[in-house]
């Protein structure tokens, strides 16, 4: 009996040990069956059902199957984890409570790598483990100490083929001239690339965008503010679009490429100097998995093959430059990392955001209200 119970004490430990990331996976389960004892019997036996799989935080609809056929069966094939997925979305304010509570529940979340920079230090997310994660599978800069880049989507603009005929715009100098190119923008109501697209517009290179020059970057968006409308959704943007209330959008690239397939051509995407921005994985901390289990998640997440997967499917750029020559023809157009479009586009700044962001949405937000 003294036995039982010493063995019980010691599995109960060491399935805390294995939440908390002092203990590995393999180690955890030998123990489990050493002991002869089906570990669900264990008192902290949610360690062992977190063991069986890596749950994925994003945030739904076609990113779930993407994922799946991108990642997870083949993070399946190589390690004999599932993987299962909260669709309920990685807000900051979120994973700063799920991890003071103490209840953490997912273990990794598709997020951006801006909120690394905010939430890393705060000690709400895991280091990336880098001999297991590769920095060489992404760009050098977004190999950041709490996430890590796995995808690029890019802030484009899309125009009306039918309002600007022969004269197309080119550039954000274009989208911000409406004495030139007249007609209703939309703008993302965040802040994110609506920023850098003034900037550019009002003459900054891309190289030199950062430290964001706020008051230049907002004078320049108030001067088309009696001819914006703004948007907080790819559905809406899409719709504004489609519905022909804007004659010209920044938008996701890869939304981009859906309006343009849903107007017929009538409204086209323009990548020269898309804002390019770094989707990235980060990691609760505490991850109910354990490091091991979800470090080797990403590290199947930067190979080619599940790159040019979450590519096709959900029209993500690839990060790993061993990808980028990679993609094929017909994707090359929407591609912000492809031989066609990659000589154009500007890196975004995920420190600068992270640590930034707040105040720059605010001050945005006051501007356009």
């Amino acid at each position: 009996m003294q036995d039982k119970q010493f063995m019980k004490e010691t599995l109960v430990e060491s399935a805390h040990a294995y939440k908390a990331g002092r203990m590995d996976r393999r180690t955890f389960l030998a123990l489990c069956g050493m002991a002869g004892v089906a570990t669900s019997s264990v008192i902290a036996g949610d360690a062992k059902a977190a063991a069986d799989h890596v749950v994925m935080w994003n945030w739904g609809g076609q990113s779930v199957e993407c994922h799946g056929s991108a990642i997870g069966d083949a993070f399946t094939a190589e390690t004999g984890l599932g993987v299962k997925y909260d669709t309920s979305g990685p807000l900051e304010g979120k994973i700063r409570e799920m991890v003071d509570s103490g209840n953490v529940t997912a273990d990794v979340a598709d997020a951006d790598l801006f909120n690394a920079v905010s939430l890393g230090p705060t000690g709400h997310l895991e280091p990336i483990d880098y001999s297991i994660v590769s920095k060489e599978k992404t760009l050098p800069q977004y190999a950041l100490e709490y996430g890590v880049s796995i995808i690029l989507y890019g802030y484009a603009f899309v125009y009306d083929t039918e309002v600007y005929g022969d004269n197309p715009p080119k550039d954000w100098k274009d989208f911000f001239d409406t004495a030139n190119f007249p007609g209703t923008r939309a703008l993302y109501k965040w802040a994110n690339g609506s920023l850098e697209g003034a900037l550019m517009a009002d003459g900054v290179a891309g190289d030199d965008l950062y430290p964001l020059d706020m008051e230049r970057a907002l004078n320049k968006v108030k001067s088309i503010k009696d001819d914006s409308i703004y948007w907080g959704s790819g559905s809406e943007v899409h719709s504004m679009c489609v519905n022909g209330e804007a004659s010209m959008a920044i938008i996701w690239q890869n939304r981009g490429r859906n309006i343009e397939t849903d107007t017929e051509g009538r409204y086209k995407l323009v990548n020269n100097q898309a804002m390019a921005m770094p989707g990235a994985y980060i990691v609760p901390k505490g991850n109910p998995a354990g490091r091991d289990a979800v470090m080797r998640y990403i590290a199947t997440a930067q190979e080619v093959p599940a790159q040019l997967e979450i590519l096709n499917c959900l029209g993500m750029t690839p990060s790993n430059p061993a990808a980028f020559g990679e993609i094929p023809e017909d994707q090359q157009p929407y591609a912000i990392t492809s031989a066609m479009n990659i000589d154009k586009i500007v890196y975004n700044d995920p420190v600068w955001w992270g640590e930034n962001g707040s105040e720059a949405v605010n001050a945005f937000l006051d501007a356009i209200s």
